[in-house]
């Protein structure tokens, strides 16, 4: 079975010949979320949804009795339908049970699994890509979000200026749900309004990320010792992960790049905005930070940010100690 495009996946939900397994991964959770939604919209039976739907979280279910509902016939209806989500988070043996019904899947039962991540080299990943209706939803790029805001907000019946949409996108960042709760806020804040502009989004939306992320990236990028001090401690007092404060910054970098490839190319405007996959809205402060750097200079800072990487990994040492060490060495003059 070849794997789908979601708008492919959304084409043959509609018809009456959907496969009675699917497989959605993704780590974007809000599209898995959708995905889910438009199954249980189209497959299950409002008037049967206490016998015929059940849904399990992988971390706590007991997979001995998901195979037995698996194989239940349905109650007055021609499926039953399941979700097993986060199935990354099952153990070998919990595969072993399951990978006969994946074999062959039950025809009675229309079994739908997620996961944000997956091991491709598994037996079991190349069960589900022969026998399952597979659907990946690929992380989306930064100049994808604004058109994903507008899309909510329309599904909320609300209207946003560009302004506030960039805004929003600017405080917030790439994860739809956390988007998705945003304009929630800001649909009972405007109401009985339907149009958010920007100030309605200065004023409920938390500029957590704008604050800590931003000014973090920003800050080693324009060579700002102090503030990319103060930013990485920042971020680490708010729990923030070691290793994904190193990946953040690795992505940074990666775009600066980007930005001076697309220059030599000869793009500026739109057109670089979109080799490079950002907003236009940010793609000046991009191109003065890239503008401090060589390609050398910034090859360089990714493998300081490797080397960072693997001793957090692997080194006994306390990580904001390295953390502070990596800043000291990207801010250097000579970086």
């Amino acid at each position: 079975m070849a794997w789908l495009e979601a708008r492919e996946f959304y084409e043959q939900l509609q018809g009456p010949s959907l496969r009675p397994l699917v497989f959605l991964l993704g780590e974007e959770p809000y599209l898995i979320e959708q995905a889910m939604k438009q199954v249980e919209i189209q497959k299950v039976d409002d008037s049967m949804r206490d016998f015929n739907f059940t849904q399990y979280s992988a971390s706590d279910a007991q997979i001995d009795k998901v195979r037995d509902n698996i194989e239940t016939l349905p109650s007055f209806a021609h499926q039953r339908v399941i979700f097993l989500k986060d199935v990354h988070e099952l153990k070998d043996s919990d595969w072993e049970i399951l990978e006969p019904l994946i074999a062959n899947p039950v025809e009675s039962t229309l079994l739908v699994m997620t996961a944000s991540r997956f091991d491709k080299r598994k037996k079991v990943f190349k069960l589900l890509s022969e026998n399952a209706v597979c659907v990946e939803f690929k992380k989306l790029y930064d100049n994808q979000i604004p058109s994903w805001i507008s899309y909510m907000c329309q599904q909320q019946g609300l209207q946003i200026s560009d302004e506030a949409n960039h805004l929003l996108h600017r405080n917030v960042g790439s994860h739809l749900l956390e988007i998705e709760g945003e304009i929630t806020k800001l649909q009972s804040y405007i109401s009985p309004r339907l149009r958010i502009e920007e100030a309605d989004v200065k004023a409920v939306v938390s500029k957590a990320r704008e604050e800590n992320v931003f000014q973090w990236t920003e800050a080693v990028a324009s060579r700002d010792r102090v503030k990319a001090l103060e930013s990485l401690a920042t971020l680490l007092d708010q729990g923030q992960n070691e290793v994904g404060v190193v990946s953040m910054m690795a992505r940074h970098v990666r775009l600066l790049m980007k930005i001076k490839k697309g220059q030599q190319l000869g793009y500026n405007g739109s057109r670089l905005a979109q080799f490079v996959q950002v907003s236009p809205y940010f793609l000046a402060n991009y191109i003065k930070q890239s503008s401090l750097w060589t390609h050398t200079q910034l090859e360089n800072l990714i493998l300081t940010l490797n080397e960072t990487d693997l001793a957090l990994k692997t080194s006994p040492v306390s990580a904001p100690l390295w953390l502070e060490n990596m800043v000291l060495k990207m801010t250097h003059p000579k970086a």
